[in-house]
């Protein structure tokens, strides 16, 4: 059972990852559409969404990995 927490972990943790790795990717694009004015306030607030539950994500992962541990 802990190896299956470990491998999960590794999963959760390596999406987190790539969801972060996007969102910082789509930044300065967001950042250029601000400055002209057309930054959509849906499309926004949807990014940051997900670039929240990729934080979880890593959370999350990283305490499989440890063993679900309550200490971080």
């Amino acid at each position: 059972m802990a190896s299956s927490n470990r491998n999960r972990g590794t999963l959760y943790l390596l999406m987190g990852l790539i969801l972060l790795g996007i969102q910082l990717y789509r930044l300065p694009g967001f950042y250029a559409d601000w400055q002209v004015e057309t930054l959509d306030t849906p499309r926004f607030f949807l990014s940051m969404v997900i670039l929240v539950g990729a934080l979880f994500m890593l959370r999350a992962g990283w305490r499989m990995r440890r063993g679900g541990h309550t200490i971080d």
